[in-house]
């Protein structure tokens, strides 16, 4: 019966309950089992009272009570009460989506895994690498396999202006979704995350959990039993999310093939494919970083006088990339939206990564990037782990490091600003001497010396 979901929001044991309302703990169990065929008007009102129940409540409890007086009996237990409200909070899909077809299937295959424990799935990348449109497709493909409904959460993880979402505030946000008033929702965050696990709980719900800052953000949003499925999305690596059993699915730029797809899908396959090696440039130019290919489409959308020649061109010619994938709005604009998580860094995280932009290749070893700060490899490493952390920086190869190049053209353009020239200069001579240390070491061994 209800008196099961309003006991749970009202953090009462059956005994308490009983203990309130002046009754029987086994006629709780039983009234609760749908086992009391015939409860007292009496006891109801008690009930009612014990609950804290408002007007409204109270007639949806007097009305299933005069339904079960009317039942013949059930002879097995009740499954846990259905939420009389069906959230669908999922924002919309985007209507361009292309490509990911192996993360999509890596999707399906985790979240067809043990239902014993609520599967958590967390997908992960940089900056603009399309984290949260997979992370809505995927959920709306698979949103009929939870009849209780979706609930959605943005954990402003990574925006301008705005602290990360505290764990309590969506908690509560999820509960009222959920049809529990906010005079039931406790304060504290524990407390809180207690009675969410127990509202879901015997409920199948897709939650997605966006922009996620780090695992502890997580952690009190997540269901106590199976039955639910939860995706998070974050630019960090939430190791210890993933430590716990949560299945990692790490996003790459796009390939070329559907970076022009995602062009043909905004643009129009005509425009395209009149220009296919124009567009084919405009995709390597944006290094197949799907918030740079929709920045740039969309310019050539609002300006139809351009050809994608025109708009290759100028990407091309640029002094520096960023300046034509700039845009007033901040989630548009691909220099902002790499500075929220160049934002999160420590003082001496943010210096390393500033003077990698003066790096010249795209990849870089532990000691040569050692060289390049003129710190100890060991500290390096440290500082490397922390810009890997929040995918500023690829990791290939054990030790060995990468940056895409919207992100290093990023890195030069802050090095320019944060560093003076003497200090650019000191750091281009450590690296250069770093390779000429390594090349004269190499060719003592080298058979041709």
């Amino acid at each position: 019966m209800l008196i099961r979901t309003w006991r749970e929001q009202a953090l009462l044991t059956q005994d308490e309950l009983a203990h309130r309302a002046g009754l029987n703990a086994r006629t709780i169990r039983r009234l609760e089992a749908g086992e009391a065929h015939r409860p007292r008007g009496t006891s109801i009102s008690t009930l009612a009272e014990a609950l804290g129940l408002d007007a409204a409540e109270q007639a949806r409890l007097v009305t299933a009570a005069l339904r079960t007086s009317t039942r013949p009996a059930r002879t097995g237990a009740s499954g846990p009460p259905r939420a009389t409200t069906v959230p669908c909070q999922l924002p919309t899909g985007t209507p361009h989506f292309v490509g990911r077809r192996k993360e999509l299937s890596q999707l399906d295959g985790a979240a067809g895994g043990p239902a014993a424990a609520p599967r958590v799935l967390a997908v992960l990348g940089g900056a603009g690498i399309g984290k949260t449109a997979l992370a809505v497709h995927w959920a709306h493909r698979v949103a009929g396999r939870f009849p209780d409904g979706q609930l959605y959460a943005n954990l402003r993880g990574f925006e301008p202006g705005a602290r990360p979402a505290h764990p309590a505030e969506a908690i509560r946000g999820f509960l009222n979704a959920l049809g529990v008033p906010s005079r039931r929702i406790p304060a504290g965050t524990d407390a809180r995350a207690a009675l969410f696990r127990s509202t879901v709980n015997g409920r199948r719900l897709l939650i997605v959990l966006d922009n996620a800052r780090a695992a502890g953000q997580v952690r009190p949003l997540l269901p106590g039993a199976g039955g639910c499925l939860v995706i998070v999305t974050s630019r960090d690596q939430l190791t210890g999310l993933v430590a716990a059993g949560a299945a990692p699915i790490v996003l790459d730029p796009l390939p070329a093939s559907d970076a022009v797809r995602l062009l043909a899908r905004r643009l129009g396959p005509a425009r395209v494919a009149a220009s296919p090696e124009a567009a084919g440039r405009i995709a390597a130019l944006c290094s197949g970083l799907p918030l740079a290919l929709a920045v740039a489409a969309a310019r050539a959308s609002t300006h139809p006088g351009f050809s994608l020649d025109d708009l290759a061109a100028e990407l091309h010619g640029a002094g520096n990339r960023l300046d034509v994938l700039a845009d007033e709005d901040p989630f548009a604009d691909v220099r902002t939206v790499l500075s929220w998580s160049y934002r999160t860094l420590g003082a001496e995280a943010a210096r390393a990564f500033r003077l990698l932009g003066l790096h010249p290749g795209h990849h870089i070893g532990v000691a040569a990037a050692a060289d390049l700060c003129g710190l100890p490899v060991r500290r390096t490493r440290a500082l490397l782990a922390e810009l890997h952390r929040v995918h500023l920086i690829a990791e290939p190869a054990p030790g060995r490091y990468a940056q895409h190049d919207l992100v290093r053209a990023y890195a030069a353009e802050l090095a320019e600003t944060h560093e003076s020239p003497a200090e650019r200069h000191e750091a281009e001579c450590r690296l250069f001497d770093h390779y000429v240390r390594t090349a004269a070491s190499a060719g003592r061994f080298s058979p041709c010396g």
